[in-house]
């Protein structure tokens, strides 16, 4: 299941983030506190396939579909 397909106000835990993104991308989803391991949960949605917002810890963040889809999850209760 990717980050993508988490419904709103759903929680789920990182297991992949793809590999083959450009380095400067992982690296700040890095910064952003997403990666393997970590819970996020989807916060809202936008309308017409817009971005989703997530919530990482504390913090808030939009992300697009294209890059929301190249992100595995697990989700959680």
């Amino acid at each position: 299941m990717t980050l993508w397909e988490l419904g709103k106000s759903k929680s789920a835990t990182v297991t992949q983030v793809d590999t083959s993104l450009d380095q400067q991308i992982i690296a700040r989803l890095s910064e952003m506190g997403l990666s393997q391991g970590r819970s996020v949960q989807c916060v809202r949605r936008g309308p017409l396939g817009g971005p989703m917002v997530m919530q990482l810890g504390g913090s808030v963040f939009a992300i697009e579909h294209d890059l929301a889809s190249r992100i595995q999850i697990s989700p959680t209760e």
